[in-house]
Formats: C-alpha cells, structure tokens, sequence
C-alpha cells in the first residue's frame, strides 16, 4: 500500500513540474514576425514611421531587420542583432548595439512581450525611442 501512495505521490510531482515547465515555456514571448510603429529622436525631435521583421537566431537572440524614413522622405534600412538579457515579468530584455556608417554606434535596450516592443537606443550623438506593434 505503502509503495502505491509513494508511487503516485511520485507520479503526480513529474506531472506538475512537467506541466509548469510547458507553462514558462509557453510565457516566453516569441517575437518572430512584422512589426509596424514609429521612431523618435529625443535629441532632435525628428520622427517617423517604422517597421521591422524579428528573425529568431537561436534560443536568445533575434535578427531585426528595420525599416522608416527620416525627414518624411529618406529612407533607411538596417539589420542589428538582439539578445535576450533577461526577463522582466511576462517580458523579454532585448539588448543589443550596431555601427551605422555616417552615424556612429546605436546601443538598444528593449522591452518586448507578444504584442509591443519598446526600444531606447543612444549613440554619441544622439538618443531615442523606437516603439513598434505585432502586425495581425
């Protein structure tokens, strides 16, 4: 009798760590896909429209392909890597940096969940915020 109860009792300890496991893994946002939003500069004010695609190259990181204008008519595209630095409730710390010619290094911090990302990015000469959404 003794044997069944621990059994059991063994039993239901797997289901419910393998049941929480599949519940964080499941929490974890997955940012793959097209994203639309704007950019602003702080230092200037300048802004405008933004897009980009989240590309997952790896467990932690993605490859983000963005896209706008500046100035309403001058376009501009760049890709940058992100890592996932850590987790803030039920979203993810995105941090990254890349070396645009002309205007220096951009260093990002991000935070993202399923529907938003929001980005602070800083260079020497310059600070901002992208904010972009889920495209449904």
């Amino acid at each position: 009798m003794k044997t069944r109860l621990v059994v059991g009792v063994l039993i239901a300890s797997l289901i419910t760590c393998s049941l929480s496991s599949s519940q964080e893994k499941a929490s974890t946002p997955n940012l793959a896909g097209s994203w639309s939003g704007n950019w602003i500069s702080e230092g200037s004010g300048h802004k405008g429209p933004m897009k980009a695609v989240f590309r997952s190259v790896g467990s932690d990181s993605y490859e983000v392909a963005f896209s706008g204008r500046f100035f309403k008519v001058i376009p501009f595209r760049y890709k940058v890597t992100l890592m996932v630095t850590g987790k803030e409730g039920d979203k993810l710390i995105l941090t990254g940096s890349q070396k645009l010619l002309g205007f220096g290094t951009f260093e990002y911090n991000a935070l993202a969940d399923d529907g938003s990302f929001i980005a602070n990015y800083s260079t020497k000469k310059d600070n901002g915020r992208f904010e972009l959404y889920r495209n449904r």
